[in-house]
């Protein structure tokens, strides 16, 4: 009886031995499965996991810094672009402002060439005269150097320039008698006109004599004439005093021809 009740002890000892050992073991596996899981499944986990999220998150705030510098970009050259356009529209308001006035001093000077061109015209005629007056001018100065030339050449021999000078005083004082008998006739009297007659040809006479023989004959026809006329006066007053007319023009034309 107690070897009966003292084998079911052992092999419930036995039992609960191998039912403890079994637990163990079990602990055991499970506790070495934990750690191998621990061991390679948090290093698993991290790079798995952790780092794509950390790498995740680095990148989206990369991302949002770019995107904040890009928005901060983009807000400096709106505000670039704005300034540019503001001064843009202000340059073109300014030149605006010079087209208009550009445009009014070109309306300014179109009146101003009108008013030229019409003061041209009024010009033209005064110019075509000036021209004319010029070319009258060059004859003019043309006369003047041959006069120049006469008076370099007299001026070679002072005997003939006085002689020269003296010949014109004594024309000059003829043409002032006759001149004065045309005068006395036209007052009807005779007795002053012949006198004067008289002084003009006694002067004509002295020039005759002092003249080339071309200019002597000419001053003797006057003379003839002026004797004529002498005659005249009595019988013939109105003809005395046309004549002394004709001589005194023809002697003021040839004293003008001496001059030159």
């Amino acid at each position: 009886m107690n070897e009966k009740t003292q084998q079911p002890g052992c092999w419930n000892r036995l039992g609960r031995a191998i039912a403890v050992l079994l637990r163990l073991v079990f602990v055991v596996v499970i506790a070495i499965l934990i750690g191998v899981g621990i061991y390679y499944g948090v290093p698993w986990v991290y790079w798995r996991l952790v780092i794509p999220v950390q790498d995740s998150a680095a990148r989206i705030e990369i991302l949002q810094r770019d995107l904040e510098n890009t928005r901060t970009d983009w807000n400096t050259d709106l505000t670039e672009q704005s300034q540019r356009i503001s001064a843009l529209e202000s340059d073109l308001a300014a030149q605006r402002e010079r087209i208009a006035a550009l445009e009014g001093d070109m309306g300014r000077m179109d009146e101003l060439l009108v008013a030229q061109e019409e003061t041209l015209s009024e010009l033209r005629p005064a110019l075509d005269s000036t021209e004319e007056a010029t070319g009258q001018l060059g004859d003019d100065v043309e006369v003047i150097y041959g006069e120049l030339d006469t008076l370099r050449v007299e001026m070679a021999d002072p005997n003939r320039v006085v002689a020269a000078f003296e010949r014109r005083l004594i024309l000059l004082q003829a043409w002032g008698e006759i001149l004065k008998a045309r005068m006395h006739l036209l007052e009807d009297n005779a007795g002053s006109a012949r006198q004067a007659l008289a002084l003009a040809r006694a002067n004509l006479e002295r020039v005759i004599l002092l003249s080339p023989e071309p200019e002597a004959e000419t001053l003797i026809a006057i003379q003839e004439r002026l004797d004529a006329a002498n005659t005249a006066i009595e019988e013939r007053p109105f003809v005395a005093i046309n004549e002394l007319e004709i001589i005194w023009r023809d002697l003021d034309a040839f004293i003008t021809s001496e001059t030159r």
